[in-house]
């Protein structure tokens, strides 16, 4: 699907609303349903972009996580202080779920 194919987002303009005003804004949904997509639609190279598929972000999320955001207060990288962080749930291990 090229970028001139996708679906229009309908939540697209009440996300980036709530980021004026909201420090964290969780985007959840099925898989493959388009929501890197859509955060990268709404970022637009304005927010720092780190996924948790990268096993040295992901190690250092579980390690030490306020490290990891402190990090991006010294980076050079468009604005520390807004910062996108996809695949998430990579931070909690199956054998951590409680059943």
């Amino acid at each position: 699907m090229t970028l001139l194919s996708l679906y229009p987002r309908l939540t697209k303009s009440r996300i980036a609303e709530a980021l004026l005003d909201t420090p964290v804004v969780l985007i959840a949904g099925s898989r493959q349903s388009g929501k890197t997509t859509l955060v990268c639609q709404i970022a637009e190279h304005k927010f720092r972009y780190l996924t948790l598929d990268n096993q040295l972000i992901l190690l250092s999320a579980r390690e030490d996580p306020v490290g990891l955001i402190r990090s991006l207060l010294w980076d050079a990288l468009p604005p520390a202080h807004q910062a996108i962080y996809d695949e998430i749930a990579g931070l909690v291990r199956a054998s951590e779920y409680q059943i």
